[in-house]
């Protein structure tokens, strides 16, 4: 009985340890790019302030008549300043370049890894406000689209 409390113990901390870790390798690793957001909601009652943020590479722009979930890769544009707007999208990965995986449903995508931001208790509703003044989400993008948010940058 201890060697099975001993290995789900081992598995438990192997797993643990292996997503943190590919998560900060993603934020130290991945090539940073800013993308323009817009505030949803700010708070949930079981896991406390956080604010659902809408981007502007959200809208997919062609009109689709069915509304079923699809898995979309989005390439982006770079520009001086290191915004990022939509270049292509795409069902296909793509090769090479800086992209981000989404689904699309409709004429909306949204990026799961990247919709929601938490912060400290009580600032939700702070940086809600400020992000309606307009801000930009850094976010650092890995090879295979993956993203992870480092920072929120509003503009005062």
């Amino acid at each position: 009985m201890k060697k099975f409390l001993y290995i789900i113990i081992i598995l438990w901390t192997v797993l643990t340890a292996s997503s943190l870790f590919y998560n900060e390798s993603l934020i130290r690793g991945g090539e940073e790019i800013l993308l323009k957001v817009k505030p949803v909601d700010p708070r949930d009652f079981l896991r406390g302030d956080y604010v659902v943020l809408d981007y502007d590479i959200g809208a997919a722009g062609e009109k689709q008549s069915d509304y079923k979930e699809h898995k979309v890769y989005v390439s982006l544009n770079k520009d001086s300043q290191g915004i990022g707007s939509v270049k292509e999208i795409s069902a296909v990965k793509p090769e090479n370049g800086l992209f981000l995986k989404g689904i699309k449903y409709g004429r909306r995508i949204t990026y799961p890894s990247i919709q929601k931001y938490f912060v400290k208790e009580g600032a939700g509703k702070e940086l809600e406000k400020k992000l309606a003044q307009g801000a930009y989400a850094k976010i650092s993008v890995s090879r295979n689209g993956s993203a992870r948010i480092k920072e929120i940058i509003t503009i005062e």
